[in-house]
């Protein structure tokens, strides 16, 4: 079985013993809070077709988070994480969400994953005042317009892809065709090309798209191909898009550079390409929002790399688990310099106020009142061995 595969039965397993009821929830504002604990909750892809990424996420922030409560948590209240798995389906991420706000009655909302998923909270969140944060999805709905119970961690996937275009556009790569997974995911990583290329006075060759969670047809393939781009934006998840690569390449298209945005989940998706014929993997690039996990001369990697071993010794260090990891050095930061009177306006006030907080990646926070998003730092990445090493 694969590194990055989990079984149904150990996940579930694990999932349970996440899972500890919460203690007498007080008012909205002090929700999920009591003398011992501080309970939040999650619904993310932990299993399904797109498991590598909510499993992953949700193991890099629990590193720090068991780490924190084996030293006695924060001001005597150890962080209680309720995980529920919605495969990476909108309506199981709702169902989620309520059930999380109304029956488990956490404080905040934590570390989901996906934009279909995304999109079906917004209106939840802000029906039920319940803060969320450390989305994995660079969503532009998310940003704009302005989302008052929103904090993002990562960069968007508009500053994802003006990294791509501009990097290409540079070297001469101007004839630019998008392959997308057919819904609010694919879509807004679209948006995000149309406006980077206009910047550069340039359109959209051609688009193809695939439907969330079935491998490419052949017809958009062939679409594509037909198009000769010289760079291709892919939007989607590992597999479908490896094997979209795979494709392409047998039908021609090699001198071209295909691109993708840090959603994919950059070691299963390796992983996958490099199960193919040997050649498949070249000219692959994907856009990275956090430092490269790899590099120990990195504070906040160093503690990520040391504590990820120590709770998951069978694990890879990889980006989504370090973006996890970051996730929930803000959250616990924030936690902390709320103090302890603790109250949900009081955490979004202080969150607003950390535009100097950096959580020790060397990223400029760009944080603020007006504006719930931390990082807008953009990497490039490719593969090197059998890993994407970023290189720009």
């Amino acid at each position: 079985m694969s590194k990055f595969k989990f079984s149904s039965l150990l996940l579930s397993a694990a999932v349970i013993l996440l899972v500890f009821p919460a203690f007498g929830a007080g008012s909205n504002e002090t929700q999920g809070i009591d003398k011992r604990e501080i309970t939040i909750g999650s619904s993310a892809a932990l299993g399904g077709h797109a498991s590598f990424l909510g499993t992953q996420l949700t193991q890099g922030s629990l590193a720090l988070i068991k780490e924190i409560n084996s030293k006695g948590g924060i001001y005597g209240r150890t962080i209680n994480l309720i995980c529920y798995d919605d495969g990476y389906e909108p309506t199981r991420c709702a169902e989620n969400t309520r059930k999380l706000i109304n029956q488990d009655k956490v404080f905040i909302l934590f570390d989901y994953v996906g934009t279909p998923t995304a999109k079906v909270v917004v209106p939840i969140v802000n029906e039920n005042q319940t803060p969320i944060l450390g989305l994995f999805t660079g969503a532009e709905f998310l940003r704009n317009p302005f989302q008052p119970y929103i904090f993002n961690v990562r960069a968007s996937y508009f500053a994802e892809v003006e990294a791509i275009v501009d990097y290409w556009a540079a070297r001469g790569k101007t004839k630019i065709a998008v392959f997308l997974q057919n819904d609010d995911f694919g879509y807004s990583v679209l948006a995000g090309v149309q406006l980077a290329l206009a910047r550069h006075n340039l359109e959209v060759l051609t688009t193809a798209t695939y439907s969330r969670g079935e491998l490419p047809d052949v017809n958009a393939v062939d679409q594509i191909v037909a198009a000769a781009p010289s760079g291709i934006v892919m939007v989607g998840t590992y597999t479908p898009l490896a094997h979209f690569v795979k494709m392409a390449k047998e039908k021609g298209l090699s001198d071209a550079e295909f691109h993708t945005v840090s959603f994919v989940g950059s070691e299963a998706f390796a992983e996958q390409l490099l199960s193919f014929t040997s050649g498949v993997e070249k000219n692959v690039l994907v856009t990275q929002v956090v430092p490269s996990p790899y590099d120990s001369r990195n504070p906040t990697v160093r503690e990520f790399q040391e504590l990820y071993k120590k709770y998951y010794p069978d694990e890879n260090y990889n980006y989504v688990a370090l973006e996890g990891f970051i996730n929930a050095k803000i959250l616990i930061t924030t936690l902390e310099r709320c103090g302890k009177k603790l109250t949900r306006k009081r955490f979004m006030q202080t969150l607003e106020t950390m535009s100097n907080y950096n959580a020790g990646t060397g990223l400029p926070s760009v944080v603020g009142p007006s504006n719930h998003s931390f990082f807008d730092k953009v990497f490039i990445s490719s593969i090197a061995g059998d890993k994407f090493v970023i290189f720009k």
